[in-house]
């Protein structure tokens, strides 16, 4: 009997993926939304071309903080993780709620994580959630037990509604 052949990819020994859950903003924006702003052709070519036939905003004020607080403790519940059993939070994000201090280090607070519990936050742009599974990877493979990944932007607040090259995308 032949051995079955090896799915392409990345593993490191003794890591694996326990989990993984999503939050959007609850407001909808479909393509209709753009018709007085672009073309039909417009919304078309962007639908052939990428397939986003809708998008989620973020409210006035939610950040990705938020967005990724709510989906982090949902986490911890389903996996009936204990929060003080976690060994590092990396906050994946081009959308920080600010500079200083790192967003992680309030989630941190905020999700009742160890005090011997690393946060820190990763910008990678597009790169960022692969770069931090990756990472995260890593530090499992350097002793740490479990890693709670939490990426995610709120590229809403950042575009212009009017450029084709952004809105229709974001």
């Amino acid at each position: 009997m032949t051995e079955p052949a090896a799915i392409p990819g990345y593993t490191i020994a003794g890591v694996a993926l326990r989990g993984v859950v999503s939050a959007v903003p609850e407001q909808r924006v479909t393509n209709e939304h753009f018709e007085s702003d672009f073309s039909a052709d417009d919304i078309r070519d962007v639908i052939k071309m990428i397939g986003v036939e809708a998008r989620h905003w973020t409210a006035d004020g939610q950040t990705t903080a938020d967005l990724c607080r709510g989906a982090a403790a949902r986490l911890l519940a389903r996996l009936a993780w204990d929060p003080a059993s976690v060994d590092a939070l990396i906050f994946v994000s081009q959308t920080p709620n600010q500079r200083l201090p790192a967003t992680a280090c309030e989630l941190h607070g905020e999700l009742g994580l160890s005090p011997h519990c690393q946060a820190f936050d990763v910008g990678m742009g597009c790169s960022g959630y692969a770069y931090g599974l990756w990472l995260g990877s890593a530090l499992i493979a350097a002793g740490c037990r479990r890693v709670l990944l939490l990426a995610g932007d709120t590229s809403s607040r950042m575009i212009d509604p009017k450029d084709r090259g952004t809105a229709l995308l974001f």
